[in-house]
């Protein structure tokens, strides 16, 4: 019998591990959810780790245990926004149309819906890091980090282009980098964020911008 309970025991331990696995990550999802709230309705500078863990209905050891700093609150919802909305990561759904798509307009065009999906959530993110960055030592470095993940990532978006041969042959690298990067947020934070753009007339505008800087023109004498 001694035995008999002992072996039910062990065999329920990677379930209760489990169980307590997904209970702490539904509470980190709870803290980032507060945070997402308190630093778009309250900003960086007055927003404490304290608020956030209250909100949140946990303790500030949680809080620090999970995510560091009140820095690392805000690249946690960096990093969420990041996966965009779909059911799977964007980055994965870009990857995979860059891989097979034979036309580059459907390159484009799918990296302006993303870009559309991701900024919808991550632009606002990244005006508060980088108004956040101006006082907040933390801030700067994660404002570097963003930036510096963000032009790793171009640099892999403009890899596909160039090794197809789909742009235009008087771009370097960093100017294909550079184009994708000022498509990639920096418009949606002027036109939709500031200007009240809809989302789609954002995409179409992305869409022809990276079209008319990277894609050959064959109209125009080869240089």
């Amino acid at each position: 019998m001694t035995g008999e309970i002992k072996g039910s025991a062990r065999r329920s331990r990677p379930y209760d591990a489990s169980r307590r696995q997904h209970a702490a990550q539904r509470r980190r999802d709870q803290v980032v959810d507060a945070a997402g709230v308190r630093f778009r309705r309250d900003g960086y500078a007055a927003t404490t780790v304290a608020d956030v863990a209250a909100d949140a209905g946990v303790s500030v050891e949680f809080v620090y245990k999970a995510f560091g700093s009140k820095a690392g609150l805000v690249r946690a919802i960096w990093d969420r926004a990041l996966l965009g909305q779909g059911r799977r990561p964007a980055e994965e759904r870009s990857d995979e149309v860059s891989r097979t798509a034979e036309d580059p307009e459907d390159i484009l065009a799918n990296w302006a819906r993303l870009s559309a999906e991701v900024s919808a959530l991550g632009a606002p993110v990244q005006a508060l890091i980088k108004a956040a960055a101006v006082t907040d030592d933390g801030a700067a470095a994660l404002l570097e980090e963003v930036e510096a993940a963000r032009r790793a990532r171009m640099e892999h978006n403009a890899d596909y282009l160039l090794r197809g041969g789909f742009v235009r042959p008087e771009l370097t690298p960093d100017q294909v980098r550079d184009i994708l990067m000022l498509g990639a947020g920096e418009l949606y934070e002027i036109v939709v964020l500031r200007y009240g753009w809809s989302a789609e007339a954002y995409v179409d505008l992305v869409h022809r911008f990276l079209r008319a800087e990277l894609l050959p023109d064959p109209t125009r004498p080869a240089p």
